[in-house]
């Protein structure tokens, strides 16, 4: 079979498997000097070159799960709601800080919990332990 004479699918099939590897080469985080044998093997290397523990490590009773491993959604505010969640974020936050000794994170804890807050019909701050 030549060129010419390819499958319409097969050639969707082989563009859509280059996107995917320069899309998966251009998001890697890993290193090119150090080997490639398989992702967990990387990522186990890079975690266990880090002294500081990860962020996941350091929450106590929050959730453990990275926020990268959540589905994600995307939302147009109004620029005056944008700004009132920015300003809020920033009161819960001080406080949070001040109560627990560290720092509330928008996407793991404050979204989430303004979502729950919205549509469970509780308040906030019982939401977030203040």
């Amino acid at each position: 079979m030549t060129d010419g004479d390819r499958d319409p699918s097969q050639e969707r099939e082989q563009v859509g498997d280059e996107m995917s590897s320069r899309l998966a080469s251009r998001f890697d985080d890993t290193d090119k000097e150090e080997p490639s044998d398989s992702d967990e093997q990387s990522k186990s290397e890079k975690s266990s070159k880090s002294s500081k523990p990860s962020k996941t490590e350091q929450t106590g009773k929050r959730e453990q799960k990275s926020v990268k491993d959540r589905p994600s959604v995307l939302m147009y505010l109004p620029e005056e709601l944008h700004s009132d969640l920015d300003i809020r974020f920033d009161e819960l936050n001080a406080q949070y800080k001040r109560e627990h000794g560290e720092a509330l994170e928008k996407n793991r804890d404050y979204y989430p919990a303004v979502i729950k807050a919205g549509l469970e019909g509780e308040d906030i701050k019982e939401v977030l332990d203040l």
